[in-house]
């Protein structure tokens, strides 16, 4: 059997649809064809063939995206990311390498490209990590009750001073404003996801045979002396019982420019005249809101891997982020589907936390696949806690602590938006 990858392009978005339909079984007159493609880049869009048939057996697609890592000393800095989405295999062809060869070929065209990561969700969690990706960050779910207290005494004042209002997300004005907080918030953010200009009107089109009984998204707009400093995108659905109300409100995305406006726009969203719930969904594992209404055990959280990060260019990943002390060691990076990633780099961090790691021939200090090195990049996932599950192999004494440290960060990241 021979696949081949072949450049997709628009007059192709029903057969790309249809493979995805067949994999994903979604209801096709909930999503329009031209509406839920609009965000795509067609340059990036490929689909797979089998045995010289035109017939699609697979597709994907990938984002012009980037990550907020760890930078120098505690600061933050963007990595552009190449964001993977869309990954379908028609069932009559699973189990066919259809899978591993369009994967083969993403990390083939980033490569060519210079890029440095590749990131996803993933829908079935025991698929990517064999590919090289590795889970970076965690995000909570949150269930909180209507009323909720959060509790921050330094803040009360200027929360005091934001206010509020919310708009329907369906227009160009709103997704201008969202997509300008965005990536305004997302500059301050450890483990945001940029989100292109392509994908940033698209985002908010409503679609009412998905909303399933819930009001189109709104957004809550927060504002200091006029000023826009962060946004919610939420959705309530009316629901009673024994003739009361029992409405929920479900926050997608919330992303604010500092703590104070975090607390204003989440007591906002608890606040909701015939409602009962809250969900707010893709917050960290260190987030305020969980400490200010009063731990875990005062709230309902759940737990999901977020994103998942892979290395294309071990070199060009390492370098690019920042570090929070110096170090000097040669990782053995085993990565048998990247073969220009497998072999031994010296990382080298300078005392302001600056990095260079290129190939070297000397004796290497630790042992890793490159699995690890996505896991632990966003600080979160320290290789001493790898080293302790067994993934990482100390060859000098002191090397696996050396480098955990150094790609530490005080912050836990954030979860990932939805691409």
């Amino acid at each position: 059997m021979t696949i081949s990858l072949v450049p997709l392009a628009p007059a192709d978005r029903q057969r790309l649809l249809d493979v995805d339909m067949a994999a994903f079984f979604f209801d096709p007159t909930a999503h329009p064809s031209d509406v839920v493609t609009s965000h795509f880049d067609w340059t990036r869009t490929f689909g797979a063939t089998r045995d010289g048939s035109d017939e699609l057996v697979g597709v994907y697609t990938s984002y012009d995206m980037a990550v907020t890592a760890p930078g120098p000393l505690g600061a933050l800095t963007r990595v552009p990311m190449a964001g993977l989405s869309w990954v379908s295999v028609h069932p009559d062809h699973r189990r066919r390498g259809v899978l591993r060869e369009m994967i083969t070929h993403h990390f083939a065209r980033l490569h060519e490209q210079g890029a440095a990561l590749s990131g996803l969700h993933s829908a079935e969690v025991p698929i990517y990590g064999r590919f090289g990706y590795g889970i970076c960050s965690v995000e909570l779910e949150l269930e909180l009750e209507r009323g909720a207290v959060f509790t921050a005494p330094s803040l009360d004042d200027a929360a005091g001073r934001v206010t509020t209002r919310f708009v329907a997300a369906d227009s160009d004005d709103a997704a201008r404003m969202v997509q300008d907080l965005h990536l305004r918030c997302a500059e301050t953010t450890l483990g945001a996801v940029i989100r292109p200009e392509l994908m940033a009107r698209p985002h908010f089109v409503d679609l009412p045979l998905t909303r399933a009984g819930r009001e189109p998204w709104q957004v809550l707009l927060a504002n200091v002396d006029g000023q826009p400093v962060g946004y919610a995108v939420f959705s309530r659905e009316a629901k009673w019982k024994d003739f009361k109300a029992k409405g929920t409100v479900d926050v997608r995305e919330l992303a604010a420019a500092d703590p104070a406006t975090l607390l204003a726009l989440a007591r906002r969203l608890v606040d909701f005249d015939l409602t009962a719930s809250v969900t707010i969904n893709g917050r960290g594992t260190d987030d305020p809101l969980v400490w200010w209404a009063g731990g875990p055990r005062a709230l309902g959280v759940k737990a999901f891997d977020s994103l998942w990060l892979r290395l294309i260019d071990v070199g060009a990943a390492l370098t690019a982020r920042g570090y929070s002390s110096a170090c000097n060691v040669v990782l053995d990076v085993v990565d048998p589907t990247c073969p220009w990633n497998q072999r031994a780099w010296r990382l080298t961090v300078d005392e302001d936390g600056v990095a260079t790691c290129r190939p070297t021939a000397d004796n290497a200090d630790l042992r890793l696949p490159v699995q690890a090195l996505g896991a632990a990049f966003l600080g979160s996932r320290s290789l001493a806690s790898q080293a302790d599950q067994g993934l990482v192999t100390e060859l000098t004494a002191g090397s696996v602590r050396l480098l955990s440290r150094a790609m530490s960060s005080d912050r836990e990241p954030v979860g990932a938006i939805e691409f």
